[in-house]
């Protein structure tokens, strides 16, 4: 008979600028799906991150799912991780910004739930040793990261540690979390191999209710099922730091730089952020352009007197979906097309806005932001009317 450990990571987040529709589609959908859960099955937990952004927007659309997660994370049911507040690529970001989204999110989850967080999740799993050095400096211990990220085979009886740094690393199975985790694992059981294996899976909450229906109902199935035993991460890693104890080393690990949608022609290509920044994209290459110019211009005039809201609005724009959406790629079997002219467009507007509010800013500044956000506009809508008007 199959004895499985499921390492059970989920998370959830909204563009700060998605259609109030649906993040009430959503919410209702997977998270009050996954948080009812915990309350039927005491066997399910798993490990959550949830952006700042994503928890501000249940407050004011949500607040009784908000409720249910608060209520959750004081029984101590599930376990939240750190991240970047408005999900940008941190690895594609000066360190002043990485720093400032951390921060931003870490006074969110703090005032929502009052807790102190020990892992620290990456937008998209997109990792650079720049970015840990600073995951590690802020005093965490954990990270979760697609396997792809490792140059060696991994395996889950083994606590892996960063190369010169010891920062703790948990790598997802990426062939179980590309699919339905629940699935693989009912079927595990129903062959009734006589395995013992230990499965750990980072998916988009989003694919439990509102990316996939489980019609067939293999995720209550399982959750009844005495030969599987649900953990958090931090409650996987003790289980890996109890074996370390009894003999087994810590490994030292090399990493390098993907995410969990990195393909090996990314990596062949040298493109291990290609959804967001891909050099052969024109899209992505104005929409940096204006991106790093409203940086330099937030951070040239601090003391503007409308400062609160270029930083908000340059917050905002650098939000993933801005580039992903933009990449025209196909990825996963639980997402179409990543092409959408209107969120790549919500992103640009945020962008030039922040510009727009400074002051201090000169006409010939705001004028060169105009001409980004102007190309940008051009290229979005023509590639659009011509490749995708069917």
């Amino acid at each position: 008979m199959s004895k499985i450990t499921w390492v059970n990571f989920l998370h959830i987040y909204q563009p700060p600028w998605q259609e109030e529709g649906i993040v009430h589609q959503t919410a209702r959908e997977s998270y009050d799906y996954l948080f009812t859960l915990l309350s039927k099955y005491p066997s399910f937990t798993f490990t959550l991150n949830i952006s700042g952004s994503l928890v501000e927007q249940l407050h004011i659309l949500e607040p009784e799912i908000l409720a249910k997660l608060q209520q959750a994370v004081k029984n101590k049911r599930l376990e939240l991780t750190a991240s970047a507040c408005y999900h940008p690529i941190l690895p594609l970001l000066p360190e002043q910004e990485i720093v400032r989204q951390i921060k931003l999110n870490q006074d969110i989850l703090f005032k929502y739930f009052k807790i102190k967080l020990a892992g620290f999740y990456l937008p998209e799993m997109a990792y650079s040793l720049k970015t840990a050095k600073i995951i590690k400096k802020l005093g965490f211990a954990w990270i979760i990261l697609d396997s792809i990220s490792a140059l060696e085979k991994i395996d889950n009886n083994i606590l892996y540690e960063i190369k010169n740094l010891g920062l703790k690393i948990i790598f997802r199975d990426r062939n179980y979390s590309q699919n339905y985790p629940a699935e693989i694992i009912y079927q595990k059981f129903h062959n009734k191999e006589d395995i013992k294996e230990t499965i750990v899976t980072a998916t988009d909450g989003e694919m439990y209710g509102h990316k996939h229906e489980d019609w067939q109902g293999h995720l209550e199935k399982i959750l009844v099922n005495k030969n599987l035993k649900v953990l958090t991460v931090s409650q996987y890693l003790k289980t890996l730091l109890a074996s370390r104890r009894s003999g087994k080393q810590t490994q030292v690990i090399s990493l390098r730089d993907s995410s969990w949608e990195t393909s090996l022609k990314d990596l062949k290509q040298n493109i291990p952020f290609a959804l967001w920044q891909n050099p052969k994209n024109p899209i992505h290459q104005v929409l940096w352009q204006l991106t790093n110019f409203s940086i330099g211009l937030v951070k040239k005039y601090p003391k503007d007197q409308n400062y609160f809201w270029a930083r908000l609005h340059l917050d905002r724009g650098l939000s993933s979906c801005t580039f992903w959406w933009a990449s025209a790629k196909k990825v996963g079997i639980f997402s179409g097309l990543a092409w959408h002219p209107d969120m790549v467009d919500n992103g640009v507007e945020e962008l030039v806005r922040s510009v727009r509010s400074l002051k201090q800013a000169s006409s010939q500044e705001k004028i060169q932001a105009e001409r980004y956000y102007a190309k940008a506009k051009r290229l979005i809508w023509e590639t659009h009317w011509r490749k995708y008007n069917t």
